[in-house]
């Protein structure tokens, strides 16, 4: 492997995990810039919440970090790169983001007691989880003019909302090898109790039609979404959608178009 693969992804999707796995499977070297922003917020005995607030006006320490992964560009080395920023700053990068659910990544946060994250409540970590991204997101935008948030960044997107940290590294470690072949790959892999679904009866038989030709190793019509808020609306081909998770998928492989859905949607329930 001489390729990198850019890692960014929502906070506590599980990054880190998911880096450390591609790591050993591809035998690649990691590069994380969140272990960075973490040992300078102990540095300085701040939160991790309370340095991003304070990058904000103290552009500085953004440069610090943008300047290394530059730097990448030119290192001949294949690499795992834990970056927000690695899709934009450094050349030539497999650019995929982990997007998880709000409420599970705070509980993922909390059960993994890093240092600079910490909360005695959900609710409260879920506050800090949504003013962390807040902040990322005005912070990027102000000081690059992009937005990190905007899916169409990416050539892969995954759902770790309801996946092992081996089902997401196993899907990155596969499209990255299309990609290698292909740079014009684009997917996004969802977890089927993620998505919303129009509100109107899907044709139950079709949806099992297709499951059967799914379990046959069939194809069937492809599933588009569009994402709000980070939220994944299906806009196309819900029975497909439907049969993925009727023949128990981890993932619903979907094409992500832009613009923003229109309609009522409903959200299957859960037992997770």
């Amino acid at each position: 492997m001489q390729e990198k693969i850019s890692l960014a992804g929502d906070l506590g999707s599980g990054k880190s995990t998911v880096s450390s796995l591609l790591v050993g499977r591809l035998g690649a070297e990691y590069y994380s810039t969140g272990a960075i922003v973490r040992e300078i917020a102990e540095r300085r005995g701040m939160s991790v919440v309370e340095l991003n607030i304070y990058m904000e006006t103290h552009p500085e320490i953004d440069r610090e970090i943008d300047d290394g992964l530059r730097r990448l560009s030119d290192d001949r080395r294949g690499m795992i790169i834990d970056s927000r920023m690695a899709w934009h700053f450094t050349s030539g990068t497999f650019r995929v983001y982990l997007s998880c659910d709000m409420s599970v990544s705070a509980c993922r946060i909390m059960c993994a007691g890093r240092k600079g994250d910490c909360a005695d409540r959900l609710d409260d970590m879920i506050e800090q989880v949504r003013a962390r991204r807040e902040s990322e997101r005005k912070r990027y935008h102000e000081k690059y003019g992009v937005n990190i948030k905007d899916l169409a960044n990416y050539d892969l997107i995954v759902d770790t909302t309801y996946a092992t940290p081996e089902q997401v590294a196993a899907a990155v470690a596969d499209g990255f090898e299309i990609w290698r072949h292909d740079h014009a790959y684009r997917a996004a892999l969802i977890c089927p109790a993620r998505l919303s679904y129009p509100d109107d009866p899907a044709d139950g038989d079709e949806v099992q039609r297709r499951a059967d030709i799914l379990d046959e190793g069939g194809n069937i019509p492809p599933v588009s979404v569009q994402e709000l808020d980070g939220e994944f609306y299906v806009v196309a081909e819900p029975e497909s959608a439907l049969a993925y998770s009727l023949s128990d998928r981890t993932f619903v492989p979907c094409k992500l178009l832009s613009g923003a859905p229109s309609g009522s949607f409903v959200k299957m329930k859960n037992s997770l």
